[in-house]
Parts: C-alpha cells; sequence; structure tokens
C-alpha cells in the first residue's frame, strides 16, 4: 500500500483527534470556570449533563467538518498522485 492511500485517512484522523481534543479542553475549563463562579456567588451547580455535554457534540460535528475537509483535500490529492504515476 502506497503513501498516497493512506496517508489522507491519517491526516484526516490527526485533524479530528487534534480539533476535538482542542475543543473539548476549552471547554472544559470553560465549565470549571462556569462552575466556580455558581459556587462563589452561592448558587447551585450546573449538572455535567446539562452544560458540558452539548460542548463535546459541537466539537464532535466541528472536528469531523475539519477532518472531512482534509480527507476530501487527501483523497484528491492522491487520486491525482495514482493517476499521475500511471501515465
Amino acid at each position: 500500500m502506497t503513501v498516497a492511500r493512506w496517508a489522507p485517512w491519517l491526516a484526516a484522523f490527526i485533524v479530528w483527534n487534534g480539533a476535538f481534543d482542542l475543543q473539548v479542553r476549552r471547554a472544559g475549563e470553560a465549565f470549571t470556570v462556569a462552575q466556580t463562579e455558581r459556587w462563589r456567588q452561592q448558587q447551585p451547580p450546573v449538572l455535567l449533563r446539562d452544560a458540558f455535554t452539548p460542548d463535546v457534540h459541537r466539537a464532535a460535528v466541528a472536528a469531523s467538518g475539519a477532518a472531512g475537509v482534509v480527507l476530501l483535500a487527501g483523497l484528491a490529492w492522491s487520486r491525482r498522485a495514482v493517476l499521475g504515476a500511471h501515465r
């Protein structure tokens, strides 16, 4: 199997993981800050499923979109590389 065949998939996988991890980390930090502020104001905490889960869903969708773009571009590049080699 040549690099041209698996490189787009690897690139998409790396982009998805990086984008998802970054967004989930930011969501976790925002959740922690919001919970700390609620605690300081003596308000009840927000449940994780109510405040954090929607952010994780959005992160998965955004990461999938970014990985999809990378994958499509990589597959187009791969196709051109394979077709160019056969000429």
